[in-house]
């Protein structure tokens, strides 16, 4: 897939904003940054079995270096006529953000950011309802207990953040995800791996969006 192969490659841009930088450092003051990830109530809208909430805290521990920590919880209650499935669980991500545009006296907090992640999700999920037809011995009902299944990735991307008024912040990211592990020898695969997406193959795009709130810490 090409398209994640470049969100892989993208953080080495960085390097060129590091040539071109001016001098704006009289615009830069540290900072802690509060979000929340609104996608998740939109996917319910079209997935109405599938639920996320996640939360954010970013540090601007250095100018246009940011620190992040991304961290949520997934449920899912999808019942067919032959199967109900159900998954409860949560995932983390820590990683780095950093700003390729140059701050503005205008505008000195608008952030252009490229991402990298490493994203961990562990659920616990079951199937207590599944029927399998059979024309000859007729219909058989059994169920599939509770299991553990977890997950490790990596991933990157770009993303946009804009002050609307005040230290509130709007924003989205472009994110694309590779896995590296899971848990092996299961019953039966996960419909969704919260923070990474539906489990259909190793790789995953999605665009996420944000509303945050800064909270400068010097003046």
């Amino acid at each position: 897939m090409n398209i994640l192969r470049f969100f892989f490659l993208i953080p080495l841009l960085a390097i060129s904003k590091q040539l071109y930088a001016g001098n704006d450092t009289l615009l830069y003051t540290p900072s802690v940054r509060f979000g929340v990830d609104v996608s998740g109530f939109a996917r319910q809208m079209v997935e109405p079995e599938t639920f996320t909430l996640e939360a954010s805290i970013d540090a601007e521990w250095r100018e246009n270096h940011f620190a992040v920590l991304e961290a949520g919880m997934l449920s899912v209650d999808m019942e067919k006529e032959t199967h109900r499935y159900q998954a409860n669980g949560y995932f983390l991500r820590i990683g780095h953000d950093f700003n390729i545009l140059g701050r503005k006296p205008e505008n000195p907090n608008d952030l252009v950011l490229l991402s990298v992640r490493y994203g961990f999700s562990s659920i616990a999920h079951e199937a207590p309802f599944v029927e399998i037809h059979d024309p000859y011995w007729g219909n058989y009902h059994t169920f599939l207990p509770s299991e553990q299944y977890r997950a490790h990735w990596l991933e990157a991307g770009v993303g946009l953040k804009t002050e609307l008024w005040r230290n509130i912040f709007i924003g989205w990211s472009l994110r694309g995800r590779l896995l590296l592990t899971t848990t092996k020898n299961t019953e039966m695969e996960p419909y969704y791996i919260g923070g990474f997406g539906k489990s259909n193959g190793p790789a995953s795009l999605s665009l996420l969006y944000h509303f945050s709130y800064r909270i400068p810490l010097l003046y």
